[in-house]
């Protein structure tokens, strides 16, 4: 007798099943420049921010210009924390 494979199910389909996750918002790192880029106008301008959050405001001008990715620190400066999600 042939063994049966049972079908593969995805990540999305198990959590949904064991009732795991939540729901929550969601930002690539596009928009957490521009939720950076607003966070810095909100507080007036680079250095400000930086200063308040204990940043180089040269590494944050160096994220906003593509140069660099966003660092831990700055995610944490914004209030968001990293996570994992399906493709």
């Amino acid at each position: 007798m042939a063994e049966r494979k049972s079908p593969r199910r995805s990540v999305v389909d198990l959590a949904g099943e064991t009732k795991l996750g939540s729901q929550v918002l969601a930002f690539d790192d596009r928009e957490v420049v521009q939720l950076l880029r607003a966070a810095i106008a909100r507080e007036g301008n680079q250095t400000a921010f930086a200063r308040r959050h204990g940043l180089e405001r040269s590494g944050l001008n160096m994220i906003l210009r593509g140069k660099r990715p966003v660092s831990d620190a700055v995610i944490k400066s914004l209030g968001l924390r990293k996570l994992y999600v399906p493709e």
